[in-house]
């Protein structure tokens, strides 16, 4: 499995941004891509079908088929992750993925709903990919395979399905949609609970339940995915960007930073600065 481009996308709304990103094109023969809607509304062209956008969706992309974020349909900022990729023809694993995907095209719909937690997988794997050490890349390619197979239900069905998301909690969801639309303020489990008309141990343990981690954590992990695509998209201090999350200082933005992503801000902008311009 080859990794042969990945792209981290925030709230993508208008100007050259989306004129690049909304352009119409098709990959080529052997290299399949998926679109991670993370959130946001508005329209995908496949060739010449238009299929709805929406928060929690994925799509996929087969060689050679045509595909766009239609401009004109962003209704509200689109978040996603692209990953291209080409797998590796007689590896069994590969073939067994190429088989899986084969079985999407027939499906009724091109957008099947994955795990809001799924979205901290691809930026693991995002960041993986991009990095300049050549075992890193690897991981990433691995890492890729695993969440492929995650996403798919059973292997040897013979028509196999992408496997659903674990079963939708309103509680959890208004959670989710509250701290997706605060993300610079600071909030704790205490005043998200609050917000819900539950008591904090019960939410916790119900956010636990649904997502694996604490809200806390969470919203951590949103907070630094933002944080992320500011170092590369403009040219604001780390003091700027700490400032505009809700973290105390600097040295505890660099700090929650570093813990999530391997890398201080300073080393990450470096890194994913040229990754991050329209090539």
């Amino acid at each position: 499995m080859k990794i042969k481009d990945a792209v981290y996308v925030y709230r993508l709304m208008s100007g050259e941004r989306l004129a690049w990103h909304g352009r119409y094109h098709a990959h080529a023969r052997g290299e399949y891509e998926f679109h991670y809607f993370m959130e946001g509304q508005g329209a995908l062209l496949i060739n010449k079908a238009k299929y709805i956008i929406d928060g929690g969706q994925i799509y996929f992309i087969k060689p050679r088929e045509f595909h766009s974020i239609l401009p004109e349909a962003v209704e509200k900022p689109i978040s996603y992750y692209a990953v291209l990729f080409e797998p590796e023809a007689g590896n069994p694993a590969d073939d067994d993925i190429v088989t899986l995907l084969g079985h999407v095209w027939h499906a009724r719909s091109r957008a099947f709903p994955v795990d809001s937690k799924d979205r901290f997988l691809l930026d693991d794997l995002y960041r993986l990919s991009k990095s300049p050490s050549e075992q890193s890349r690897k991981a990433a390619e691995h890492a890729l395979l695993s969440i492929l197979y995650r996403w798919f239900d059973h292997i040897d069905s013979p028509t196999p399905a992408l496997s659903a998301p674990r079963t939708k909690n309103e509680h959890v969801e208004r959670a989710l949609s509250y701290m997706s639309k605060h993300i610079r303020e600071k909030l704790s489990s205490d005043d998200l609970a609050a917000r819900l008309g539950l008591s904090e141990e019960y939410f916790i343990r119900l956010f636990r339940h649904h997502l694996g981690m604490s809200p806390f954590q969470y919203f951590t992990r949103l907070k630094i995915e933002a944080a992320s695509a500011v170092l590369v998209d403009n040219q604001l201090t780390i003091s700027d960007v700490a400032d505009r999350f809700g973290f105390e200082n600097p040295f505890h933005f660099t700090k929650v930073f570093k813990k999530c992503t391997g890398l201080s801000p300073r080393e990450y902008r470096k890194i994913f600065f040229e990754a991050g311009k329209p090539q």
